[in-house]
């Protein structure tokens, strides 16, 4: 039965570490800030005179 339980938390580090690792990457591909960069909130409404 103690098997079950290590083999059961030894699946749930692993998991959650390859988890962290695709956020992590993912989060480094999707750089939110390039799109504030090319578009800026704002910029296609008309302008004011």
């Amino acid at each position: 039965m103690a098997l079950w339980w290590i083999t059961l938390i030894g699946l749930v580090v692993c998991l959650g570490i390859a988890g962290g690792v695709i956020f992590y990457y993912l989060r480094q591909a999707l750089n939110s800030e390039d799109a504030e960069r090319i578009d800026k909130i704002g910029s296609n409404e008309p302008k004011k005179s």
